[in-house]
This record gives C-alpha cells, structure tokens and sequence, in this order.
C-alpha cells in the first residue's frame, strides 16, 4: 500500500501538496526535516513506510537536502526497502542550477518540481513515477 509524506515548513504548500497527494494514497505532513524524519522513521519501524515524500528544500530545524541525504542513508543501512527505494520529489522555489545538479548527480532526488507548481504538474510526476496510477 502506497503512503506519502509532506514536508514543508510553509502551510499553504503543505496543505495543497497533501490535498493532491491524499486523492492517490493516505498522506502525512510534517512541518520541517527533523519531524519529517521522525515521522519516516516510525513509519519504517511499524512496517508501513512511504512509499514517497515530498521535501521543500528550504526548511528551518533540518532542510531538506539534509531530511533527503538521512533519508537515503536509512535506506542503505535497511535490508526491508530490497531494491526499491522512497521516491524523493524535491518540491522548492530554489532555481539554481548547482542545487539541482547536486540532487540529481547524488541520485537523491526522482523529480525536482519548482513552486509555484500545480495540481498538473504533481499529478503528472506521479503518473510517471507510479505507472498504476
């Protein structure tokens, strides 16, 4: 069973993304990287983890290039994930070309979405990356 995660610190992008998301699989939200973590980690530890999380990069306490890179790492240090892996969409309004090379080079990311975004836009993300969709 699909799950998704939200993290971003600004209410009004986390309130859109988790009300398009929640349409396709039950979805949470967490206010910055450290709580987004905590929340993927219980979602690890109870057998149920996301299945994707959507990451601003731009956060207070933990950002997410930080949340993504923990993220990553839990992923190589647990045998459960086999050979899939979360699926990473950076969603941020940072349109420097060296943050996306670094996420896309580092394969920390499976889509870098810039704000403003649409619902169009994260629906076609997740028909591409889910087939099933």
């Amino acid at each position: 069973m699909k799950r998704f995660l939200v993290v971003e610190d600004e209410e009004m992008s986390r309130t859109m993304l988790t009300d398009i998301l929640s349409v396709y699989a039950p979805t949470d939200s967490a206010v910055n990287g450290e709580a987004g973590l905590r929340l993927f980690e219980q979602a690890l530890s109870s057998g149920k983890p996301y299945s994707l999380v959507c990451v601003d990069l731009m956060m207070p306490v933990m950002n997410g290039l930080a949340l993504v890179r923990e993220i990553k790492k839990i992923e190589a240090d647990n045998l459960s994930f086999g050979d899939g892996h979360t699926k990473v969409f950076v969603v941020t309004s940072n349109t420097c070309p060296w943050v996306k090379s670094e996420l896309v080079l580092e394969n920390l990311c499976d889509d870098y979405i810039l704000k403003p975004y649409d619902r169009a836009r994260i629906v076609t993300s997740l028909h591409f990356h889910y087939s099933e969709m």
